[in-house]
C-alpha cells in the first residue's frame, strides 16, 4: 500500500494576485508546530498548525472576501491523494487547492477565465491595433508575473500595468521606474516570448532571455 506523505499546495496572494504553489509533508510537522506560508512578495498567505497530527488547522488570508478564515481537515483529507478544495465561506468560491501538483494546476487553469474572454466581456477587443498579437503578449506577461520574475529594481515587486492599443506600460509605484512592450507585430510576440524575468530600471527594463537585437528596439510615443 502506498501512503502519501507529499501533496501540493495552491493559493493566489490576496495583495499581489499570483498563484504560489508549495509542497506540504507531513514530516514538516511536530508538536505545537506552527507552518508559515508567504507570498514571494512578502504578503502572509497561511498558518497551518496541528496539536496530534491528526487534525490541522487552516488560517489563511482570503482574495475573494479580503477577510482570513478558519479552517479545519483531518490527516487523511490533506494527504489522501485527491484534490482538496479550500473554500470561502462568505463567497462560496474556491480560494485554493490541495492535492497532486498535475491535479491542482489543472484545477488553476479550470477556475481562471481567459483575458481574452475578459476583453471581449468589458468590450476591449475593437481597442486594440492588434486583439491577437496584444492576448499572446499579456498571456506571456502573466506567465512571467505568476513566476514571480516581474519586479523592479528597487525591490518592489508590486508592478502596475497600463495597456494601450498597441504597447504595454510598466511601471513601478515605488520609484516610479518604468518599462515599455509592444504589442503590434508578430514580431512583439516573438520577442516576449523569449523573456523569462524582466526588471524595471531608471530609464527603462533589463529583459532577461531576449536575443540581443530584440533589446535596440523603437521607444513608444506617449
Amino acid at each position: 500500500m502506498l501512503v502519501t506523505t507529499t501533496t501540493a499546495l495552491a493559493l493566489r496572494c490576496p495583495e499581489c494576485g499570483k498563484i504560489k504553489y508549495h509542497s506540504l509533508s507531513l514530516f514538516s510537522f511536530s508538536a505545537q508546530k506552527t507552518l508559515r506560508l508567504s507570498c514571494a512578495c512578502g504578503t502572509p498567505l497561511l498558518l497551518i498548525s496541528t496539536r496530534d497530527r491528526k487534525v490541522f488547522y487552516f488560517q489563511l488570508e482570503c482574495l475573494m472576501c479580503e477577510g482570513k478564515h478558519l479552517l479545519e481537515f483531518f490527516l487523511k483529507e490533506i494527504w489522501s491523494g485527491q484534490v482538496l478544495n479550500l473554500v470561502c465561506s462568505e463567497t462560496d468560491l474556491d480560494i485554493g487547492f490541495i492535492g497532486p501538483r498535475d491535479q491542482v494546476k489543472k484545477c488553476i487553469a479550470n477556475q481562471e477565465r481567459s483575458l481574452q474572454e475578459m476583453a471581449d466581456d468589458l468590450g476591449y477587443t475593437d481597442y486594440f491595433a492588434n486583439p491577437e498579437i496584444m492576448y499572446e503578449i499579456l498571456d506571456c506577461l502573466h506567465k512571467i508575473a505568476e513566476d514571480g520574475n516581474l519586479s523592479c529594481q528597487c525591490g518592489n515587486q508590486q508592478v502596475e500595468v497600463e495597456i494601450f492599443a498597441d504597447r504595454i506600460e510598466l511601471r513601478c509605484e515605488g520609484c516610479g521606474s518604468s518599462g515599455v512592450i509592444h504589442a503590434e507585430t508578430r514580431q512583439d510576440v516573438d520577442v516576449v516570448k523569449k523573456i523569462w524575468e524582466i526588471v524595471l530600471k531608471p530609464g527603462g527594463a533589463n529583459m532577461m532571455g531576449i536575443r540581443k537585437e530584440g533589446r535596440s528596439r523603437r521607444r513608444s510615443k506617449k
